[in-house]
């Protein structure tokens, strides 16, 4: 190891993949690029049906590759990769869940890292991203680093500033690995939705800080996974929603209900039925599960 790699916190990169190979090549292609030194990048698999293993080996010849052999959400997959590399990360270093439809500019890292460095407090860091369509063509939109979440209904929120955020959005958020280790990983009862907000609450509710990095560094294609107006977004985020509810809120039935009535209302009025479905599909689960 290099003088500058040992004096530079380890950071772990968990990147999930979910029939995503071309997305997950351009991600770990600009990893391969960053300045920060001490960078471990891991794939996670989670259940990939058009490709192969050895297919994301060759897309991404400098990350180590895990497979979970069916698709375990987004905090099941996480929480894979941890376990994967569990006992060989830097105990003063860092986890990076970045999502694998995303790209990294070259200083993309060091700014995270150099952000949890000014407080010992901050737990979290994320930024803003740059938001496009799957190909990054057209209209793009900086999209925030997390949003607001305040009772009754705790519908996440644009915040009144960047910075001010009650979570950071898990498509890119570095964890001090202390937090991780007091706090315990991801929720996997969640999918896809809320998982990120739910740690993010539990680590601040023990004391600690979010820290927003300055500046636009990573493009984020967004949707790449579950198509918008789809039955599984609106399940998966329904049922997202309603657990955090049921986590946090110390009345949860009403605020869920009336959330969910007015979701339905929307996609009805859109003649999204397939969203009116999956809202449905989505309270039932998450209501009748074990919190």
């Amino acid at each position: 190891m290099s003088n500058s790699q040992a004096t530079k916190p380890g950071v772990l990169a968990i990147l999930l993949n979910w029939n995503g190979l071309e997305f997950t090549r351009e991600c770990c292609a600009s990893l391969t690029r960053q300045t920060y030194p001490n960078l471990r990048v891991v794939v996670v698999d989670n259940g990939s049906t058009t490709h192969t293993i050895d297919d994301l080996h060759d897309a991404c010849p400098k990350a180590e590759v895990v497979s979970t052999g069916r698709n375990l959400g987004f905090a099941g997959g996480v929480n894979a990769g941890l376990g994967y590399a569990a006992g060989s990360i830097d105990p003063h270093g860092y986890v990076w869940l970045l999502n694998n439809d995303t790209i990294c500019d070259p200083d993309a890292l060091e700014r995270l890292v150099a952000k949890a460095g000014t407080d010992p407090m901050i737990g979290a860091v994320g930024c803003q991203m740059e938001e496009g369509g799957d190909d990054l063509a057209g209209t793009r939109r900086i999209a925030v680093a997390g949003k607001r979440l305040r009772p009754p209904l705790w519908i996440p929120a644009e915040p009144e500033t960047p910075e001010a955020v009650d979570y950071i959005c898990g498509a890119s958020m570095l964890i001090r690995l202390e937090v991780l280790r007091q706090v315990g990983n991801l929720d996997d009862g969640y999918f896809f939705f809320f998982e990120d907000a739910d740690w993010c609450f539990a680590a601040r509710a023990k004391g600690w800080k979010l820290g927003v990095a300055d500046g636009v560094f990573i493009k984020h294609k967004g949707s790449a996974t579950i198509k918008r107006a789809s039955y599984n977004l609106a399940s998966y985020y329904r049922a997202g929603h309603v657990r955090f509810l049921r986590k946090h809120s110390r009345h949860p039935f009403m605020p869920a209900l009336l959330a969910v009535f007015y979701r339905i209302l929307i996609d009805a009025m859109r003649l999204n039925f397939a969203g009116v479905r999956g809202n449905i599909a989505g309270f039932r689960k998450a209501w009748g599960a074990e919190v």
